[in-house]
């Protein structure tokens, strides 16, 4: 299963309590505190938050609170969402159940192509394993700072946006306005960067356009 594929359904099978496709017989609930069933509206809450793991898979997810609806979302603040790949801290999330997608707040994000790769704003497309970050977009490697950042992570490929600047050694690429582009690709340990877009930079834009 896909890693992202795998932390979405964790988030959305998992926790709720379902099995759809997938069994999560090792999944475990720990509140920090109180847990709170709202009997009238379906939502569980863990106001002091806590941690809740899927051991068979290896994802973990911390926050400081914690709610939830069976097959509508789960929203939780002060969060860190773990998978064997992928590590997000943000100030909040919003996870659309339904919809296969979760938005970020003041997001840091790694995985083996970025460190340290920061956004006001993201959201992770769980199904299409991409995810679009948007506001004072920063990375501390690759070296690039940019308006936005559409990232595909199984294609291993990005497509920065509007004004952006990226360095590598001594050299460096700087875009200007709006419709400034430049296209990373990741592949055995370094990273390609052009101004010259491939054609698969296009379906990269149109994720970029799922984010406002």
């Amino acid at each position: 299963m896909k890693p992202m594929k795998r932390l979405a359904w964790t988030l959305l099978l998992g926790l709720v309590g379902l099995a759809l496709g997938a069994r999560f017989a090792t999944f475990s609930v720990e509140p920090f505190g109180a847990q709170r069933l709202d009997l009238d509206t379906g939502v569980t809450t863990l106001p002091q938050g806590g941690i809740l793991t899927d051991n068979e898979n290896g994802l973990r997810l911390k926050a400081a609170y914690i709610a939830y609806k069976e097959g509508s979302f789960v929203r939780a603040r002060e969060v860190e969402l773990l998978s064997e790949k992928e590590r997000f801290v943000a100030a909040s999330l919003e996870h659309d159940i339904p919809k296969q997608q979760a938005l970020f707040q003041d997001l840091l994000f790694a995985n083996a192509d970025f460190q340290d790769l920061r956004a006001d704003r993201a959201l992770a497309l769980f199904e299409e394993e991409v995810v679009v970050l948007k506001g004072r977009v920063q990375a501390k490697s690759p070296r690039l700072q940019a308006e936005a950042l559409a990232v595909d992570l199984k294609a291993r490929e990005a497509l920065a946006l509007g004004s952006f600047t990226y360095q590598e050694g001594k050299a460096t690429l700087r875009g200007q306005g709006k419709d400034a582009r430049l296209y990373l690709r990741f592949a055995g340990g370094k990273v390609q960067a052009t101004t010259k877009l491939p054609a698969q930079a296009a379906r990269l834009e149109a994720y970029a356009k799922r984010l406002p």
